[in-house]
């Protein structure tokens, strides 16, 4: 499936320390797109295991409530691979 994303998303997987050589290879293989758009190619075994991994980075700041800016991209991520999945 073909996961469309933003450089920052790009990015910020990037910089994940427990990011498994598979899924830096899907990152890295990412295809430009329109504007800041970058289109992932992942399998579907390769797409949970992206989910799953972004799910450890959406925090909530203790004392407001709300989503870090790292959480929402975090959450941005998942909200996108859960778009694609239903398409």
């Amino acid at each position: 499936m073909l996961v469309p994303m933003s450089r920052a998303m790009i990015q910020a997987i990037r910089e994940t320390p427990e990011l498994p050589a598979n899924l830096l290879a899907c990152v890295e293989n990412a295809e430009k797109a329109d504007g800041d758009e970058f289109l992932v190619t992942l399998s579907a075994d390769e797409r949970m295991a992206m989910e799953e991994m972004c799910q450890w980075y959406v925090q909530k700041d203790p004392d407001t409530g709300d989503l870090s800016k790292k959480g929402e991209l975090f959450n941005s991520i998942i909200d996108v691979l859960y778009e694609t999945d239903e398409a």
